[in-house]
């Protein structure tokens, strides 16, 4: 659809872009070729991905970014800019080259999203509208799209979700809300701005102080139908939800479109509403709830009667989404104009960034699920077979490049979504599913790079003369070290993880019930002698295994039980499987003790995360023969390449 003029952009920035422009004019700075990039160093607390919102609205924004004589003069009069800079400014449009990830498109904690050249001052111009439209939408977008997974029927089918946050927020942030939310999957929204601006479908009836207006619920439904016809949806709990549903029935007859329920318990009413719309012979009405929904309440409400879901405060505002926190950094300027570009970054703690234009790639495997995202510098060959770049072309010259329409953008932001594993797709808190890091040209090249070794609490305790020392360890430990002495370099990561419990026992510390309570026996299922403390003898590696070979130490158990090696962190405090898929890795060899327990449940937490896993034979060993022959077999059912 046409797009509606809307005024320049250029005074949506904050003031000291403008004065450093200003000093960048005057210095001769400003026409040095620089590139700058968008990331987020770090996905909200909990969350496993993100969804890049509001991109076409940025690309929109710049091409209105300008200015007029007025607001040339006024910035001169505040102070802002000298002269040279208003003359400079006069007919700026920028000019420069813009690349970077897809609408719709997933993003990782240091994905490159938006990677923008030209002119420094061209450049620095456009952080804060690009940070205040992509912060914005994606914190809208990867909200939403959580919310339409989570009203997924346990088939795989969708419920629809009306946005209807409108009245939570800023009148235009509104209309931009309304957008992000039905890319992400979101059916229809209120808001009419939306509907006419970007032809996001409109949907609505009425509300409470429609029935209040009439003199009985009935006047009030039977006015709404004569004027929507009978597939309308009636909201039934002004007065008393059961004698609603009884009087919409009544009035539009067994073929009543839905009700709406806007309060109480809602999984309770609509069970009760869902019997009673069958018993009136309306089975085909459907039942849409609303107040204060989000992802969590939809989870919750999975099993009830529900057919649709209408989301207002908690899509539309902060309460409802954290920050994307995105940033826009300079990577890399030249000298001088005609100079080639240097990598340059920021260093201070926790702030660091990457220095050096970036192409960023990502690797799937045979079932089309995201398994690995990396990016390589600008100037390096192309990768491997593969690899699929990530970024497209944006804007060339000055001319935007790539302008697909909003159906387009939803169909491509459903697609990718499908690329994750179910357990990155759930609302469950966990590490972000992957990071994107630098990834040198060696790594591209090694035939091995998709591997990795886990080799799982190979300890003294775990092997005999050990608290809960199992027979054959020791002979298995030094069987590992002669596997990484011959096979070492198959692997572009060999992890070791250990049980690294708390001490002080018997001051009543039992690391989250791991440990037996003073007093008591451990039953050896959920409850264990004393075992790997840390700093002490028995926590650690046992003497016949060499790590020289080993990428990663991983400990785990710190005040908690935790058998899985992806239960533990590294010294960095990453998760295993952010370390494996920042890797490339998609194939995973499992060793170490005890099969029937640790080894076992690190193998099944790598098939769940999406890896293709194989067993070493004679490099694990097994408490008992029967649990171990019983872990062996429920490994295969898993799909664990298992050697007998």
């Amino acid at each position: 659809m046409d797009r509606p003029v809307q005024p320049t952009t250029g005074l949506l920035t904050d003031r000291y872009e403008l004065t450093m422009l200003d000093s960048f004019v005057g210095d001769g700075s400003a026409g040095r070729p620089a590139a700058f990039e968008a990331f987020a160093r770090r996905l909200p607390e909990g969350r496993r991905y993100g969804m890049l919102g509001g991109l076409g609205r940025l690309l929109d924004a710049i091409e209105r970014f300008s200015y007029d004589e007025a607001e040339l003069a006024w910035l001169q009069e505040q102070g802002v800019i000298g002269a040279a800079t208003a003359r400079w400014l006069a007919d700026f449009r920028f000019s420069g080259d813009i690349d970077g990830y897809r609408e719709g498109d997933l993003y990782f904690p240091g994905s490159p999203i938006l990677t923008v050249t030209g002119s420094l001052g061209e450049c620095l111009v456009l952080e804060t509208l690009v940070l205040s439209v992509l912060n914005h939408d994606t914190a809208i977008a990867s909200a939403a799209a959580r919310m339409v997974d989570a009203a997924r029927t346990p088939d795989g089918a969708g419920r629809p979700i009306i946005e209807m946050g409108g009245r939570r927020t800023h009148e235009e942030a509104a209309v931009a809300t309304a957008r992000a939310a039905y890319l992400a999957g979101f059916a229809t929204t209120s808001n009419l701005a939306a509907g006419r601006r970007y032809g996001v479908p409109t949907a609505g009836t009425a509300a409470h102080a429609f029935t209040l207006a009439h003199h009985t619920e009935a006047d009030a439904f039977r006015s709404q139908v004569e004027a929507l016809g009978v597939g309308t949806t009636l909201l039934v709990d002004t007065y008393d939800i059961a004698e609603g549903i009884r009087t919409a029935v009544e009035v539009a007859g067994p073929g009543l479109g839905a009700v709406r329920i806007d309060s109480g318990d809602l999984a309770e009413e609509s069970h009760k509403a869902r019997q009673l719309l069958d018993r009136l012979g309306a089975t085909g009405t459907r039942i849409v709830v609303t107040s204060d929904l989000d992802e969590f309440v939809i989870t919750a409400l999975a099993d009830a009667p529900i057919d649709g879901y209408g989301v207002g405060t908690r899509v539309a505002t902060g309460s409802g989404h954290p920050t994307a926190s995105m940033v826009y950094k300079l990577v890399a300027i030249a000298d001088a104009p005609g100079e080639p570009l240097r990598p340059v970054a920021k260093k201070s703690p926790d702030k660091a960034s990457v220095g050096g234009r970036k192409q960023p790639f990502r690797q799937y495997d045979d079932q089309g699920i995201l398994v690995a995202e990396w990016f390589t510098a600008h100037d390096a060959p192309p990768p491997g077979p593969g690899a699929r770049p990530a970024q497209v072309a944006l804007v060339r010259a000055g001319e935007v490049v790539h302008r697909p329409d909003l159906g387009e953008i939803r169909d491509f932001a459903a697609a990718t979504l499908a690329t994750l594993p179910a357990e990155a797709r759930t609302v469950a808190a966990g590490p972000a599913y992957l990071t994107a890091s630098l990834r040198e040209e060696s790594t591209m090249k090694d035939t091995h790079d998709r591997r990795a070794l886990i080799v799982v609490d190979v300890q003294n305790d775990f092997v005999e003369g050990g608290s809960l020392g199992v027979t054959g360890g020791r002979e298995v430990a030094g069987r590992i070290s002669a596997h990484l002495a011959a096979h070492a370099g198959d692997y572009v990561v060999v992890a070791a993880s250990r049980d690294w419990h708390r001490g002080g026992h018997e001051t009543g510390e039992t690391n989250g019930g791991h440990f037996h309570a003073l007093g008591e026996e451990p039953d050896f299922v959920t409850t264990w002698p004393v075992h790997c403390v840390q700093g002490e003898t028995g926590a650690d590696y046992a003497p016949e295994l060499t790590t020289d070979a080993v990428t990663h130490h991983v400990v785990k158990g710190m005040g908690e039980p935790a058998y899985s090696a992806f239960e533990g962190v590294t010294a960095a405090g990453d998760r295993l499987a952010e370390v494996l898929r920042a890797a490339g890795v998609t194939e995973v060899d499992v060793a170490g003790i005890a099969t029937d327990h640790c080894v076992r449940a690190t193998a099944l937490d790598a098939v769940g995360a999406g890896f293709r896993v194989r067993l070493l034979d004679g490099l694990h060993a097994g408490v008992a023969p029967d649990s171990s022959a019983r872990a062996l077999e429920e490994l295969a059912a898993a799909g664990v390449e298992v050697a007998r």
